[in-house]
C-alpha cells in the first residue's frame, strides 16, 4: 500500500504521522508550509480543497480529516492492537475517547491559540481566551479522573485513542499544572519512541 502524508509540523497532521510510526509503516512525508501560504496554492487545493493538513494519499486516493485517518489506519492494521476490534466491550470506551478528543477537548485550546497567536491582531477577541480557558477545566478534570490508576485511557493498553487525546494535551502543557495524572500521562506519551520520531 502506498501512503503519502501531507504534513505541517505542530498541526493535527501529527496524529496520523504518530500512528503510522507506531504501526511501523513505510510512508512518504510531504511537508506543506501552511504558515507561508502553501496551503492556498492551486496545486495543493487539488489535494485538499480547504488548503489544510493533513491529507493522506492511499494508493493515490485522497483522504481528509485526522480522526478519520487514525480510525482507518488502526482498524486496517488490527494485528498491532492499537484499536479494540468491533465486538470487544473495550471498543465502546475507545470510540468514546476518539470522539471526545475532537468534540470535547480540542475546541477550547484551539480557540485560545487562534485568538492569541494565529489570527491577525485585528481579528482577535481577547475576551474569548479566559472564557475558553475556563471551559476546558471540566474537560481536563474528566480526563484526569479517567486516568486515575491507569497508564492509558483503556488501562495498560496504549491505543489510537491515546494519540487522539494525547496530541491535544501535548499542545497545552501549561494547562495541565493542576492535573498530576494528566501531566504524568502526557510525559508517558511524549517518551514513546514513535512520538519522538513523528516530531523529528
Amino acid at each position: 500500500m502506498e501512503l503519502k502524508l501531507y504534513h505541517t509540523p505542530q498541526s493535527r497532521s501529527i496524529r496520523p504521522r504518530w500512528l503510522m510510526e507506531e504501526l511501523g509503516l513505510d510512508y512518504e512525508l510531504i511537508t506543506i508550509d501552511l504558515f507561508e501560504g502553501e496551503g492556498e496554492t492551486v496545486e495543493y487545493k487539488k489535494i485538499h480543497p480547504l488548503g489544510q493538513v493533513p491529507a493522506l494519499a492511499v494508493n493515490n486516493e485522497i483522504m481528509l480529516e485526522s480522526g478519520a485517518m487514525c480510525h482507518w489506519l488502526a482498524d486496517s492494521y488490527e494485528d498491532h492492537s492499537l484499536a479494540p476490534v468491533i465486538g470487544d466491550p473495550a471498543r465502546r470506551q475507545y470510540e468514546q475517547w476518539m470522539t471526545f478528543s475532537l468534540a470535547s477537548l480540542e475546541p477550547w485550546p484551539w480557540l485560545v491559540m487562534l485568538h492569541s497567536r494565529f489570527l491577525p491582531e485585528n481579528q482577535r477577541v481577547a475576551e474569548i481566551i479566559p472564557w475558553a480557558n475556563k471551559r476546558v477545566i471540566p474537560v481536563l478534570i474528566a480526563l484526569n479522573d479517567a486516568l486515575l490508576d491507569k497508564d492509558y485511557l483503556l488501562g495498560k493498553q496504549f491505543t489510537t485513542a491515546d494519540i487522539m487525546v494525547g496530541s491535544t494535551l501535548l499542545w497545552i502543557p501549561q494547562m495541565l499544572g493542576d492535573f498530576p495524572d494528566l501531566l504524568a500521562y502526557a510525559q508517558r506519551l511524549k517518551a514513546r519512541p514513535a512520538y519522538q520520531r513523528a516530531m523529528a
